[in-house]
């Protein structure tokens, strides 16, 4: 047969027969596979964080290293596929219930701990005007990637187990005393950082359904709220949980030096 005066039509139907038997193949195994409640599903190949954290070969103490944690945010192309809308979400999310709650932060200096990357400093500049931004994390290699990217906050290396240096009106730490052998250490550093009258925000997984093996506490809505009230004494707690349950929340205001 002459390719040149051969039908389109024609040319366009046998070409397209092996897609559509393969296709007709798939049908088959899959009905077959349903009758013994089996079926076929393409394994996920692992991205972001997963390469890292949860992926059954160390303990949770060795998931929550800092050499580990050195080699992730060296990562470039994990740490992209780690901070996902999804996870951009969860900050936006703390940002929102902090404007919605009208806590002050204008003209105030404020301190992120456990900051990683930095994005939540970020999302409170959308509506506030901080005299000071300032984020520290235990990874060099995450405070060298938030100097870079952004520019108008500080950043320095800092283990929460350690007092932390100054003082500030409002410190944050989200998703990280989960991560503590020793969390009530890192709240009364938290505590001593927060100065007379301000405030301090909390946030942890909510532990009813958190099933991460990098975590070493899980608090449920109820005993999270004992959990800060006992750490936090002659402080006024307020808890609350954040995007529909998954995450518990706490504003800790302090009345004393």
């Amino acid at each position: 047969m002459n390719p040149l005066t051969e039908s389109p039509t024609r040319a366009t139907s046998e070409a397209s027969a092996p897609v559509r038997m393969r296709s007709l193949a798939k049908q088959m195994l899959h009905r077959v596979l349903a009758r013994f409640g089996l079926r076929v599903s393409r394994i996920r190949r692992p991205r972001g964080g997963e390469l890292y954290f949860n992926t059954g070969r160390l303990t949770p103490p060795e998931e929550n290293s800092r050499e580990l944690y050195e080699q992730f945010y060296r990562d470039q192309t994990a740490l992209k596929d780690y901070y996902t809308k999804g996870r951009l979400a969860f900050y936006r999310a703390v940002s929102d219930r902090l404007q919605e709650i009208n806590l002050a932060l204008d003209g105030k200096d404020v301190l992120d701990v456990g900051c990683g990357t930095g994005h939540l400093l970020t999302e409170l500049q959308r509506w506030s005007k901080p005299r000071s931004m300032t984020g520290c994390d235990f990874s060099e290699q995450a405070m060298a990637f938030s100097r870079e990217h952004f520019p108008g906050c500080r950043f320095f290396r800092h283990d929460i187990c350690e007092p932390l240096p100054g003082s500030f009106d409002v410190v944050l730490c989200t998703e990280v005393l989960e991560h503590l052998e020793r969390p009530f250490v890192a709240i009364r550093n938290l505590l001593n950082a927060t100065r007379k009258h301000g405030a301090l925000v909390l946030t942890v997984p909510n532990g009813r359904t958190d099933t991460a093996n990098e975590h070493l506490n899980f608090w449920s809505p109820e005993s999270w709220k004992v959990f800060v009230e006992r750490e936090c004494p002659q402080c006024v707690v307020k808890t609350s949980t954040l995007l529909d349950g998954k995450n518990n929340f706490a504003l800790v205001h302090k009345s004393t030096g």
